[in-house]
């Protein structure tokens, strides 16, 4: 696309996303109705569908995290074989699927950017889906303008398109406007573009073993954010995960439930618990559940989302007006999660 051309196409938009208001969030969240949207992710490491496919009338959307871009704007594919088949049957579920794509700076930038988009919205025309979720993380504080350019271009691209496609962001938490200043995310900016925002509420610890999200942490993050994304756009991302630390050498890895080192080559929490024993413990002021065990003469410490955090930040959600609610990640998840996403989550009719 010749400069003059894209400075035409590109002053109308930036001049409609800047006329577009910011929804008080105060006004927005005064009546506390609870989320009436439910969705959340499907790795490219972990494909499984089964609790997606065991509780459809649950989901209003999944992001299926399949898409990365290379440095010259190319799509990389990470998808299974029956990749066609999920996104077609979820569909006919009613459930909206999202590509979830994910990339550098490199990536987004100039005729890479360019040639990005253009990938991204064949894949769309090609496979039907509803709407693409911008998973682009741990970008420097130089590659805001990058990153906000790249955003008001592809939802451009996605508008144009008939029908219209969905414009998700999902972006990294911060708790302050110092934090969001020295970051790559203009929240404010996002929050006008884009239809749907997930913040990721989780991977607080990260050094050494802690909790997935404390109480105090995830109270933070949900009023910094309320305070600069209109609500009824805001669907907070909660954890469906845990993490198993080595503590001796500080590394770790995620887990989920139901996994199993024949099968996933990591061990879920049931199996961990059967194999290693220990009793898992209801930690505060953390509100959190963690277990401590021995493996190969190694002490281990894991700290795990379970049914009754996820409640509790489901509560907290809904007392900030937040529109919905997603997860990290759905496959291998514990199905005590699924009864209190019907109790909590009031659809709309």
């Amino acid at each position: 696309m010749k400069k003059e051309s894209r400075a035409r196409y590109l002053l109308p938009l930036i001049l409609m996303i800047a006329a577009l208001p910011l929804l008080s969030p105060a006004m927005a969240g005064a009546d506390r109705k609870p989320p009436t949207t439910f969705g959340g992710w499907v790795s490219e490491w972990h494909p499984e569908v089964g609790v997606l496919k065991s509780n459809p009338k649950v989901f209003d959307s999944v992001a299926f995290c399949w898409f990365g871009i290379e440095k010259n704007g190319s799509l990389k594919r990470m998808a299974p074989p029956e990749r066609d088949a999920i996104v077609a049957w979820s569909r006919s579920q009613g459930i909206k699927v999202f590509m979830t794509i994910g990339s550098g700076a490199e990536g987004i930038t100039g005729k890479a950017g360019e040639r990005a988009i253009k990938g991204i919205v064949e894949e769309c025309e090609k496979k039907g889906f509803d709407g693409v979720d911008v998973d682009i993380e741990m970008l420097d504080k130089s590659a805001r303008d990058t990153y906000t350019l790249f955003t008001a271009h592809l939802l451009g691209a996605l508008k144009a398109m008939n029908p219209p496609r969905i414009l998700s962001s999902t972006i990294q938490p911060v708790v302050n406007a110092e934090e969001e200043a020295n970051s790559f995310m203009d929240y404010i900016a996002i929050g006008r573009m884009a239809d749907i925002v997930h913040i990721m509420h989780y991977d607080e610890a990260w050094d050494e073993p802690g909790a997935i999200i404390s109480r105090k942490r995830f109270k933070e993050e949900l009023a910094f954010a309320a305070s600069r994304i209109p609500l009824s756009k805001y669907a907070p991302a909660l954890p469906w995960y845990g993490r198993d630390w080595n503590v001796t050498d500080k590394s770790h890895e995620d887990i989920l439930w139901r996994m199993t080192e024949e099968v996933d080559g990591i061990a879920g929490m049931d199996q961990i618990v059967s194999k290693f024993g220990g009793s898992p413990q209801w930690r505060e002021p953390e509100g959190e559940l963690s277990l401590t065990y021995s493996r190969e003469g190694k002490r281990h410490e894991v700290w795990m989302a379970d049914a009754k955090q996820f409640a509790w930040m489901i509560d907290e959600a809904r007392k900030i007006g937040a529109a919905g609610v997603y997860v990290w990640q759905i496959e291998y998840a514990s199905p005590d999660f699924i009864p209190v996403v019907k109790s909590k989550i009031k659809r709309k009719k």
